[in-house]
C-alpha cells in the first residue's frame, strides 16, 4: 500500500486567469477541471495544479489541499491507516455515485486539510465490471442511504 501525490488544489479568485499566469509559469496548457482549471506539466499521471475559485466563508479550511491516491487497497484502508496515524476525518463525498468512487477530506494533527480519493485498483475494478457485458453491476455504486456529502462536525 502506499499513495501517489497527484494534484495540489489552490483556491484562488479567478482561476482561468491565474491559470494562464501558471500555465505560462509551467510552459504547460490550461485544462478544463470538474469545478475548475488545471494545468499538468507532464500529463495525466504526473502532479498538476488544480486552481478552483474560492469557496464562501461558511467554514473555515486551508485554501491550498494535496490530493492523495491509494496505488493498491481501498479508500477506506487507507482512511483507517491515516486516521491511526492522527488525521481527523472531515467529509466524505462521492465522485462519481453510480460506480461507488469517492473522496474524503482529512485534516492533518494541525488542521491542514487534504484529500484521498478511491484507489487505482478501485477505478480499475468498476472500469473492468463495466467493460463486462456479462457482469449486473450489482452492488457497484454507494448504499442507497448515502448522501452527496457528509459533513463530520468535531466532537
Amino acid at each position: 500500500m502506499g499513495l501517489k501525490m497527484r494534484v495540489v488544489e489552490l483556491e484562488c479568485a479567478d482561476p482561468v486567469e491565474l491559470g494562464r499566469f501558471w500555465s505560462a509559469v509551467l510552459e504547460a496548457p490550461v485544462g478544463p477541471g470538474a469545478d475548475g482549471v488545471r494545468i499538468a506539466p507532464e500529463g495525466e499521471t504526473a502532479l498538476s495544479l488544480y486552481l478552483v475559485e474560492q469557496r464562501g466563508v461558511d467554514r473555515a479550511r486551508s485554501g491550498t489541499r494535496l490530493w492523495l491516491n491509494p496505488v493498491e487497497g481501498a479508500l477506506e484502508e487507507e482512511v483507517a491507516r491515516l486516521t491511526g496515524l492522527g488525521a481527523t476525518v472531515v467529509e466524505r463525498r462521492w465522485t462519481n455515485r453510480s460506480c461507488g468512487f469517492a473522496v474524503v477530506v482529512l485534516a492533518d494533527p494541525e488542521g491542514n486539510e487534504f484529500c484521498v480519493d478511491s484507489s487505482d485498483r478501485e477505478v480499475a475494478d468498476a472500469v473492468h465490471r463495466f467493460e463486462d457485458e456479462a457482469d449486473d453491476l450489482d452492488g457497484l455504486g454507494p448504499e442507497p442511504e448515502a448522501t452527496a456529502v457528509v459533513r463530520i462536525e468535531a466532537s
